[in-house]
């Protein structure tokens, strides 16, 4: 004689006190999470990316300021002519000159904001066993810079924010590549400085124990 069976799954009673301790603390952790995170989309490396190359090798790219005489040269060329001009046509136009001349200072000091502002620039360093590679085209061989790793200095004293990747590659000091602070607190060139010398070092630092082909 067969009898039915019925399946009953087990039934778990949760302790409500438990449950409220792990509401607290999830909402604890949530508030400690809104409070110490930043809320920058770009976190901390603001435009500043490490990876592998496809080659093998390291690969940094940072965001540098574009800077150069030319650039210094014609801020100052297109800021002299748009003050020049604003100035021209407040004299020209109808306006009191106790109304005139508080516009051409605002107007002035914009321009010169406008003119002086920060344009920032990407930039790549790629180190490789052969070699390093500079915005995806320029290459300078390992065996032509040896033992004259490129480093970080600055173009003068003047200019404590300017610095760029320079050494001597073959019988010719190279400047590679610019590494300029975008604001006072912009850390890049130290942090970029530490990241190459790495990367050198483990695919630069061994190249005596590789054995050329032939031998």
């Amino acid at each position: 004689m067969s009898r039915p069976i019925s399946y009953r799954p087990p039934a778990v009673a949760f302790d409500p006190q438990v449950a409220n301790e792990l509401a607290r603390f999830a909402h604890q952790r949530g508030s400690a999470i809104d409070l110490y995170v930043p809320q920058s989309l770009e976190g901390p490396f603001q435009g500043y990316t490490r990876s592998l190359s496809e080659r093998g090798g390291f690969r940094v790219t940072y965001l540098d300021q574009a800077g150069s005489t030319f650039l210094d040269v014609l801020r100052v060329f297109t800021g002299t002519v748009a003050i020049g001009l604003v100035g021209w046509l407040i004299m020209r136009s109808s306006i009191p000159g106790s109304f005139g001349f508080p516009l051409f200072m605002v107007l002035a000091v914009a321009i010169i904001l406008i003119v002086c502002r920060t344009i920032p620039v990407h930039h790549s360093v790629e180190i490789h066993p052969d070699g390093m590679i500079i915005d995806g085209q320029l290459f300078f061989s390992a065996d032509d810079i040896g033992d004259n790793w490129p480093a970080l200095q600055y173009t003068g004293e003047d200019h404590p924010d300017r610095m760029v990747l320079c050494g001597v590659c073959g019988t010719r000091f190279i400047e590679y590549s610019s590494v300029n602070r975008l604001d006072r607190n912009d850390r890049t060139p130290e942090v970029l400085a530490a990241d190459l010398q790495m990367a050198m070092e483990q695919l630069w630092g061994r190249r005596e124990l590789i054995v050329p082909d032939g031998l």
